[in-house]
């Protein structure tokens, strides 16, 4: 007589379930990444932007702000960059904290820049 082969209905209920967790961790955490990745893009267009090259920072924080507006940023605000200037440096460094189950959460530190001339 053959040995039988193959995964019981448990294993592969747990398979399923570590599938079902891993795909929520999934969903919960990469809207965090690609807000981050729109922030960066945001912070390279600003400090590379022509017309920004000798302006003050209250004009290059509102650059900022109408690029993060239609780009849907909504984790920092303008007041959040550090400015420096001979080159254009902006410097953001944030936390998105994201809610997972019940009172268990996950907190995502985040570290943008941009110097103008660099893409």
């Amino acid at each position: 007589m053959r040995h039988q082969r193959g995964a019981s209905v448990l294993g592969v209920m747990f398979m399923v379930a570590c599938g079902i967790a891993i795909a929520i961790l999934a969903f919960k955490l990469i809207p965090a990444f690609t807000e981050y990745e729109e922030i960066r893009h945001e912070l390279v267009d600003t400090v590379n932007d022509p017309d920004l090259a000798n302006s003050s920072g209250p004009e290059i924080r509102q650059a900022f702000s109408k690029r993060a507006e239609v780009g849907g940023v909504t984790s920092i605000t303008a007041n959040d960059l550090d400015i420096d200037n001979n080159p254009l440096r902006l410097h953001v460094k944030y936390t998105v904290k994201v809610p997972l189950v019940a009172n268990v959460g996950d907190y995502i530190d985040f570290d943008a820049s941009a110097v103008s001339g660099k893409k």
